[in-house]
């Protein structure tokens, strides 16, 4: 991801964490977000060292992401793709799952993504991206679980974890970027899943132990206030950026802006003295944490039924 205004051109199983691990919910109701099981997630993700698109970290990756997928009681699809860099061919894939709609008159639900990236940035240092790939993996892991075995929703969830956000070059500039999200909104024009998808909720460095999540002007107004107005009544206001702190963002959510879907980016895009902890080998453990993690999972999920009676209303 990417500050637009600085865009240009400048260098900026047993021991499965599992579904299984939890108690189940109770019939009727949803299961609670865990942050201990997310921080595990993220942990272990580190864990892994450094996980670019096209590297062996990359693959444990996704097969860590298709082991909780599958704890879940979800069918997780390895979506592979060649991408073309300035690196040369590098095999990639995305891995999607979906989780069903309560759909009684058998119609065809809406679809609203919920999405992360979890590949690190290539860097001349051992960067371990624990806030920048890897805190939103873990977070969309946690939610999948607890849409996943709590009671039917009326729109249908997907949850996409995208390879190849970060681009190959020191330096972000179309098309090195996004190869992952560009990709699967490719696949859904291609198979006429686009026509459904609602919403796409993006989410990208929500890790950081002072955690306040940047406006992104690039997002729909009305999908920020979504979930920063049901942060605020539920008193997780003091995560939120104000007006001041407004900015365009690049991210994965341009992929599907561009294909007319609406779209919100929550992301904390000051990590460090002056972003300094950004695409360096600063990005550890030790600057992020469980009660941020928390945060944006209590976010996300308190913020979906507003986004779901949102996705009904629109044809």
């Amino acid at each position: 991801m990417l500050p637009a205004l600085a865009a240009a051109g400048l260098a900026l199983c047993a021991s499965a964490v599992g579904c299984g691990g939890a108690a189940p919910a109770a019939s009727g109701q949803a299961a609670r977000f865990d942050s201990a099981r997310a921080w595990k997630l993220l942990e272990e993700q580190v864990a892994l060292g450094p996980r670019p698109a096209g590297t062996e970290g990359a693959e444990r990756t996704r097969a860590l992401i298709e082991r909780e997928l599958t704890a879940c009681g979800l069918a997780p699809v390895r979506e592979r793709f060649t991408a073309q860099t300035p690196a040369g061919p590098l095999e990639m894939a995305n891995v999607w799952a979906e989780i069903a709609a309560a759909d009684p008159q058998k119609v065809q639900a809406p679809v609203i993504v919920l999405a992360s990236h979890y590949d690190t940035k290539r860097m001349d240092v051992r960067f371990v991206g624990a806030n920048d790939g890897g805190s939103s993996t873990a977070v969309l892991l946690e939610l999948a679980r607890v849409l996943a075995s709590g009671p039917a929703r009326p729109v249908t969830y997907r949850v996409v974890f995208f390879d190849g956000e970060e681009a190959v070059r020191s330096f972000w500039q179309d098309p090195d970027n996004r190869y992952g999200s560009r990709h699967h909104v490719a696949e859904l024009e291609r198979t006429g899943g686009l026509q459904r998808v609602r919403y796409m909720i993006l989410l990208d460095m929500v890790g950081d132990r002072d955690l306040r999540l940047t406006r992104d002007t690039y997002s729909g107004r009305e999908l920020i206030e979504a979930f920063f107005s049901a942060a605020r009544a539920n008193g997780l206001g003091r995560h939120l950026g104000g007006e001041r702190e407004s900015m365009p963002v690049k991210d994965d959510h341009q992929s599907f802006l561009t294909a007319g879907v609406e779209s919100v980016d929550l992301i904390d895009f000051d990590y460090g003295p002056d972003n300094s902890w950004w695409h360096s080998a600063e990005d550890t453990l030790d600057k992020c944490s469980r009660e941020s993690l928390d945060a944006i999972g209590r976010i996300v999920l308190l913020g979906l039924p507003q986004v779901e009676r949102m996705a009904l209303r629109r044809p």
